[in-house]
């Protein structure tokens, strides 16, 4: 047997393994759990959590989605539709990190209080097919924007999460959307921590 029809068989039975959960589009409810930073060290401080809706979805022939399937031969299956929008998962991010470090968040922006803009670049999932197995592949890409009294910062950051598809793929790719936003904690939380903590005189 030649390495073309090996290859031409694996991703055949990756493919029918596949093909009963991707021939349609699916829709995912993400809720950020599971907070990383779990340290209470920031009492008595209070910050506002917003975003501006800026993002705009992928799209075609005027069908809106998040993330695509594919099947053994990278041939595109069907659409991924997430909720809640991705604003709002990314918001429940900062909300959850920070209170679980002992900020106190409010909706309300006030002069007094710094407050924390997302605004969303990016939020899409798809499969990488790789020889032997397809790996679900979450990138989000966010704007950061802190703002205080008499000054604003804005920071750009990137994350990337991955899963490689055993079965039931649906599950894989919404862990390859948690694992993109745990990194995107990782990068985020301490960098707009240190910048509160450094312009505490500012409020």
């Amino acid at each position: 047997m030649n390495l073309s029809r090996f290859k031409y068989i694996i991703h055949l039975i990756i493919s029918l393994i596949n093909l009963g959960c991707i021939l349609t589009s699916k829709t995912f409810e993400y809720k950020y759990e599971n907070p990383i930073y779990s340290e209470i060290t920031y009492k008595n401080i209070t910050i506002s959590v917003n975003y501006s809706e800026s993002y705009k979805n992928f799209s075609r022939n005027k069908i809106t989605f998040q993330g695509i399937f594919k099947d053994g031969f990278g041939i595109e299956r069907g659409y991924i539709f997430i909720k809640p929008q991705a604003e709002e998962i990314v918001k429940n991010l900062f909300i959850t990190e920070l209170k679980n470090s002992g900020f106190t968040i409010t909706n309300l922006p006030s002069n007094d209080n710094p407050e924390i803009e997302i605004q969303v670049n990016q939020m899409f999932i798809e499969p990488e097919v790789g020889f032997f197995v397809i790996d679900a592949i979450a990138v989000i890409d966010i704007n950061i924007f802190v703002h205080f009294k008499n000054k604003s910062f804005k920071r750009r950051f990137k994350a990337v999460g991955e899963a490689t598809i055993v079965f039931q793929p649906d599950y894989f790719y919404q862990l390859a959307l948690d694992r993109s936003m745990k990194n995107l904690a990782l990068k985020t939380i301490p960098e707009v921590i240190s910048l509160i903590q450094n312009e505490q005189k500012d409020f």
